[in-house]
């Protein structure tokens, strides 16, 4: 995330009405690499309901090594009360735990000194389905939502606890092969 937290201003036009935007809260993100990750869970809260300065961006991926998959690995940042909590190791990402399916994902994950625990979901209505091109060739469908829940425990090295919660500000995506979700998919 190159800009977690960044504040934006103007104006949106939509169906020829135009929006005004004050000091809307958001972040600025790049994706990197010549190519999608086979399959991901993927999810952001740049503000939480009750900690609007705490920021969150967290990971599932799977990536196919020839033609197997490899296992799950789960990486998160959480940026909270002027710290920041790293949970990105990569050998600490395949032994951590997450599962998601449609439209929910649950995950326990620990860096050796804190842990990270929650649940982001959404209604599927609450969902668009895009189709994403993979520069390799060959397309993607990514379900994605950006007024998911979520409900996120931090337990500290000295055992304090911290829940973080949002009913409607987390951007939440998964990105599949599979066509069984139920949601039409747009195409570019």
């Amino acid at each position: 995330v190159g800009m977690p937290l960044a504040s934006y201003t103007g104006h949106l036009i939509v169906n020829e009405e135009e929006i005004d935007i004050n000091n809307w809260i958001g972040s600025q993100n790049h994706n990197w690499g010549s190519q999608h990750t086979d399959r991901y869970a993927w999810a952001q809260v740049a503000g939480f309901d009750n900690k609007s300065d705490s920021f969150l961006e967290i990971a599932t991926a799977q990536i196919k090594l020839g033609m197997i998959y490899s296992p799950k690995m789960t990486i998160a940042v959480l940026r909270h009360g002027g710290k920041e909590y790293l949970f990105n190791s990569l050998r600490r990402s395949m032994i951590n735990k997450a599962t998601y399916k449609y439209f929910e994902w649950t995950f326990e994950i620990n860096n050796g000194l804190e842990k990270l625990s929650g649940k982001i979901y959404a209604e599927k209505q609450n969902f668009v389905g895009l189709s994403y091109y993979n520069p390799p060739g060959g397309t993607k469908t990514c379900l994605n939502t950006k007024i998911a829940c979520a409900d996120i425990e931090l337990t500290t090295k000295n055992g304090a606890r911290t829940n973080l919660t949002t009913d409607n500000r987390a951007a939440f995506e998964i990105l599949t092969n599979d066509t069984s979700h139920g949601i039409k998919v747009k195409s570019n």
